[in-house]
């Protein structure tokens, strides 16, 4: 008697499949656009006064896919700030900082970039991240949480890369990593503040020079390293 061969897994026909993929892309893509239309509307007029109904005309969304994504505006404010800051901050920031042994130069790259406004589409509008800390950290928990962990990611890549510096040669042995990390993000973020409250990018390129000529003072010296 031969043995009974097992009968082949069932599968869905494949216009099922196709309608199926058809619209998990289309989700994907509604969704997306929310969250790009989202950030722009915050960037611009902050959270508490972006417009539902503009990100809707923006997205070309309705309500109806508004809400099967995100439950409300907190939701889809929240998913908006991460997805975008995360990865301005993982681009500009962290990978090159990542890859790096000679920080200070990689510093003053990302920060001239950001001066000549290559990394922004509008620095006049100021930074999407700073804006944000600055009306939610004291109203919303969430939004609190979510970019504190940010800013402590960002200074943590600086302050990493700083040591790797300072075991290859290139940063004085005597500073101390973490503060002069903290004080190259605040000093940033000054900049950038300076520059939108001024409504003048100039404010960044003219003061640049100055903060580029104090990181270069974290460079070894014949003095530094005897001590």
């Amino acid at each position: 008697m031969s043995p009974i061969s097992p009968k082949p897994a069932m599968s869905r026909p494949e216009s099922t499949v196709g309608r199926t993929d058809a619209r998990v892309t289309r989700g994907e893509k509604t969704r997306q656009a929310l969250i790009d239309a989202a950030f722009a509307e915050i960037h611009r007029h902050g959270y508490r006064a972006a417009s539902l109904n503009d990100i809707l005309g923006a997205a070309n969304c309705t309500k109806g896919s508004l809400y099967h994504h995100f439950p409300d505006k907190h939701a889809l404010g929240l998913a908006a700030a991460s997805e975008n800051i995360e990865a301005f901050i993982a681009e500009n920031w962290l990978t090159p900082l990542a890859e790096t042994t000679d920080p200070l130069t990689t510093i003053r790259g990302i920060i001239q970039r950001h001066v000549a406004g290559e990394t922004m589409k509008d620095i006049r509008l100021g930074c999407p991240m700073q804006n944000l800390s600055q009306e939610m950290a004291p109203l919303d928990e969430d939004f609190r949480h979510y970019l504190n962990g940010v800013f402590n990611r960002w200074t943590d890549a600086i302050a990493d890369a700083l040591r790797r510096g300072m075991a290859a040669g290139t940063v004085r042995q005597s500073i101390d990593p973490h503060g002069l990390a903290t004080i190259i993000v605040a000093t940033h973020q000054g900049m950038i503040s300076l520059i939108k409250t001024a409504q003048d990018p100039m404010v960044g390129a003219n003061s640049a020079p100055t903060f580029f000529n104090l990181l270069e003072t974290m460079r070894p010296t014949p003095e530094s390293d005897a001590h």
